[in-house]
């Protein structure tokens, strides 16, 4: 994650409202980008969304070193605004793929 985008997971940009845009396009961004984006979401809520999953996938599966795990717990916590958010991330990534 680059300097940019741990300020702005900072601002807990990732809500479950953007979540159900993500699952509303099965996770494809440019059928969402086709349909004219918006709806509360940036192309950088998507590529946050995909860190986090890929992420989260990793750890969930037992393929993450320990401070991959880590990291990525706390790049969670920043990036969202609250458990249920976190959660449901958690769940897409369990899903794999959309």
């Amino acid at each position: 994650m680059t300097a940019d985008d741990t300020a702005h997971a900072g601002r807990r940009r990732l809500t479950m409202a953007k979540l159900r845009v993500y699952r509303a396009y099965r996770g494809d961004i440019d059928g969402w980008a086709r349909r004219g984006g918006g709806e509360g979401m940036t192309g950088d809520d998507w590529q946050l969304i995909e860190r986090l999953r890929q992420d989260l996938f990793l750890v969930g599966n037992g393929r993450a070193a320990p401070e991959l795990a880590a990291e990525a717990e706390r790049r969670l916590r920043e990036a969202t605004d609250g458990e249920e958010t976190r959660e449901a991330l958690r769940e897409l990534a369990r899903a794999r793929p959309v």
